[in-house]
């Protein structure tokens, strides 16, 4: 390792250390704000050209925000016509009517599993979010249970969302 390495090692580690400083002290910087903050910062330090700076952090933050913006909002989208056509009303309330207490984590699960197989997690979270919500709340409106219902039927659909992305990630085309 020449001395060049370890510099930009330094740059690197101390970089980490200012974007967690600037999210949870008492500064409590966006994350997104402070990334690009440390990355103005990380490319000055390494006497990156400004001009390469500048293109590298539009090209860098366009490309992702553009990939996964579009995949978002859209899923975003669907979530909301399923809220308001009261498709996700109508299939909370068979959840609820027909899964037990001890079997409803397994029953959004499943509908997790289904739904995660062709979406990616985010998108799939997005679409079941306001499936979430309906069911917590006519949880919450039972008041048998103890804790958050959101919790209780959020977790479940977050874990079978991560492992069927995780088992099969949707195809990109090349």
């Amino acid at each position: 390792m020449n001395p060049g390495d370890i510099q930009l090692l330094a740059i690197a580690l101390a970089s980490v250390l200012i974007l967690v400083a600037l999210i949870v002290s008492r500064i409590r910087m966006h994350p997104l704000l402070a990334l690009l903050v440390v990355a103005v910062g990380v490319g000055l330090a390494t006497q990156m050209p400004v001009e390469s700076l500048i293109k590298s952090m539009t090209n860098g933050a366009g490309k992702t925000l553009g990939v996964v913006g579009l995949v978002v909002a859209l899923g975003a989208m669907l979530g909301k016509i399923l809220a308001d056509t009261g498709v996700t009303e109508s299939i909370s309330n068979y959840i609820v009517n027909n899964a037990s207490g001890r079997v409803l984590p397994w029953a959004m699960a499943l509908v997790a599993f289904i739904v995660g197989i062709p979406m990616f997690f985010e998108v799939g979270l997005v679409v079941l979010l306001p499936l979430i919500f309906s069911v917590a709340r006519k949880l919450e409106q039972d008041g048998t249970r103890k804790g958050s219902a959101y919790v209780y039927v959020g977790v479940p659909v977050i874990a079978a969302l991560a492992a069927m992305h995780g088992m099969l990630p949707p195809l990109l085309s090349s």
